[in-house]
């Protein structure tokens, strides 16, 4: 059966055992858990004796098809911790520290205890967030988390403890700023602006500020903006014009060992004539933020590769032709 640290099984969702037995009566055998984890930094695997994992969070039967089969996909691990998600168990210090304030604010250091060490950074007591828009950026790492892409999680959690820093430096200053000039501020602080074009933001979102939800979309476009200039943009949407780019930014992983990066980039980076200039378009786009703009040059460059490709193959094919007469002639 699977097992899990004793952690999740005195949870909420009894009255749904009796529901759901059936669900795993001949599970794939797994591991001790690191996910479940006994909580404190060590990741250790518990000791306590083997639970049967029971599943009922939503969308578990889709998930026990895709991640439960052998083969690259399988994570049975990933079940786990979607359901600790779900029934708010979590133990995995990475996370749980901001899980539990976002539940409650008050016991925020009882609960997350010895686990913090490894999660926040040995040492450092646990810092609860409340700048402007941060549950935001709560939402992303925890959806990330659920996926499994626990260093996107950790540059998160930096980030955002950056952020709380400096706005509880500018709340002690500047009590009566405006909460758009303070979220400036911040940005302002915790990033070195230095993409073409910034200070034409920072004036804009100051005499915008007024209005938020616009000033708002420009902090974001300013955030966005400063991540590709550094190389550090991890929205999917980015990613994805990344793939199609032959160039790539040669970023990280594979760059050193050539194959694997230029087969991996060959299978969805285009080649027709002008993709070039695609790509520029699509960045540009981005840039500006008008992502449906980007998805649909992505879409259109896919279409434009797929017809040129076939276009490739047939010319192909009739070079052999030829060749193979020529053979027969002579």
């Amino acid at each position: 059966t699977l097992t899990s640290s004793s952690h999740h099984h005195h949870h909420h969702h009894h009255h749904n055992n009796n529901h759901h037995n059936g669900s795993n009566r001949n599970p794939t055998p797994l591991s001790r858990s690191p996910i479940a984890g006994s909580g404190s930094g060590s990741r250790s695997p518990s000791r306590s004796p083997p639970q049967v994992f029971t599943y009922t969070y939503p969308g578990w039967k889709n998930d026990r098809k895709l991640l439960l089969v052998p083969g690259p996909a399988n994570n049975p691990l990933l079940m786990q911790r979607r359901q600790a998600l779900y029934d708010g168990t979590v133990t995995d210090p990475i996370i749980a520290p901001l899980i539990h304030q976002t539940q409650t604010q008050t016991q925020t250091r009882g609960i997350a205890g010895e686990g913090a060490g490894e999660g926040a950074g040995a040492g450092t007591s646990i810092v609860v967030w409340n700048y402007p828009h941060h549950e935001r950026e709560l939402e992303k790492a925890l959806r990330h988390y659920r996926d499994g892409k626990d260093d996107i999680v950790a540059e998160i959690i930096t980030h955002g403890n950056t952020r709380q820093k400096s706005h509880i430096i500018l709340a002690s200053t500047h009590p009566t700023t405006h909460p758009i000039l303070q979220e400036l501020d911040a940005l302002k602080e915790g990033k070195h602006l230095n993409y073409r074009g910034y200070r034409t933001d920072i004036k804009m979102v100051e005499k915008i500020c007024s209005d938020e939800i616009q000033a708002r979309e420009r902090i974001g476009l300013m955030q966005r903006r400063q991540a590709v200039q550094d190389d550090t943009c991890i929205e999917p949407l980015y990613r994805s014009i990344q793939t199609r780019n032959r160039k790539g930014t040669g970023t990280g992983e594979g760059a050193n060992n050539g194959k694997s990066e230029s087969e991996r980039a060959s299978a969805s980076a285009w080649s027709y004539p002008e993709h070039e200039r695609d790509v520029e378009n699509a960045i540009k786009y981005f840039l500006r933020g008008r992502d449906t703009f980007v998805q649909r040059f992505v879409k259109d460059g896919d279409r434009k590769e797929k017809a040129y490709r076939k276009k490739l193959q047939r010319m192909q094919m009739q070079m052999q032709m030829q060749m193979q007469m020529q053979k027969v002639t002579k």
